[in-house]
């Protein structure tokens, strides 16, 4: 099932360095979403804090950790890293570890490609990755980006999930600046795939609606997910919001953004 085959695997990095604007959220919803088109899904935890592996009620191994396999420390079978949550979908999460690993990264020649070592490993069992990337620049993000690359043997893109606060342009436009940086000296094309603006609701008057205007006037903007309570219902219940409310409108939104990272399939 695991092992260095040919990748067939679409990988997408979820990633802001500004905290608190829904990417945990973002990765488990577009992953359910895109599980329930019937496409295998795997799901990564790279954030120390750990905010997708607690949502979705998932815990990692004592050996089998991200972190040891990572650093080349973990030998067992791959299938040990994962959880299973749903038919399709599985659950790479994150470890107390992790809050050690990035400084011992920068000791390590190659950092920036750790991460895609791995993946390529687990393709072979999966039609997609979503990469929930933690709230900094650092090398963690770093790898994640590396990671979405997309080139002769990748598929990648990233996904900027945004608040429509004031604050957000300044750290969009210093992740745009560290993603041309990356690229340029690695000699590595990562695609955008665009921004999702989450908890919107024009109810927070008018610096919520100008800066929706503003991500819009950028052409790529992918959807606008609105302040609703079965998403947060969801999240307390450790559910995606197509699991338990999928006949909501919250619901129709992940299904939709789905539908356009996975070319439009239905």
């Amino acid at each position: 099932m695991y092992g260095p085959k040919v990748r067939h695997m679409d990988v997408t990095a979820v990633v802001n360095q500004k905290g608190g604007v829904g990417k945990s959220a973002t990765t488990i919803n577009v992953g359910a979403a895109l599980a329930e088109l019937g496409r295998r899904v795997l799901l990564v935890d790279l954030d120390p804090q750990g905010h997708l592996t607690h949502a979705l009620g998932v815990s990692p191994g004592e050996d089998a950790t991200l972190p040891r396999a990572l650093l080349g420390q973990w030998d067992g079978e791959l299938g040990e890293l994962v959880t299973p949550f749903g038919e399709r979908l599985q659950v790479l999460p994150t470890s107390e570890d992790m809050f050690v690993l990035e400084p011992q990264l920068y000791s390590r020649t190659g950092r920036e490609w750790l991460l895609s070592r791995l993946l390529d490993a687990f393709a072979p069992a999966f039609d997609d990755c979503l990469i929930d990337c933690p709230p900094s620049l650092g090398a963690l993000t770093d790898a994640a980006l590396v990671a979405a690359r997309s080139d002769s043997g990748h598929t990648g893109r990233v996904v900027i999930p945004v608040q429509a606060e004031d604050s957000s342009l300044d750290a969009l436009r210093l992740l745009l600046r560290q993603l041309a940086t990356l690229t340029q000296v690695l000699a590595i094309e990562v695609p955008v795939a665009g921004l999702v603006v989450n908890l919107y609701d024009a109810r927070r008057g008018r610096v919520a609606t100008s800066m929706l205007e503003a991500f819009q006037r950028r052409d790529d903007v992918l959807a606008v997910i609105g302040d609703r309570k079965e998403i947060r219902e969801g999240w307390r219940l450790k559910q995606p919001v197509i699991a338990h409310a999928p006949d909501s409108e919250p619901a129709t939104w992940y299904r939709d953004l789905a539908k356009q990272l996975s070319g439009g399939q239905r």
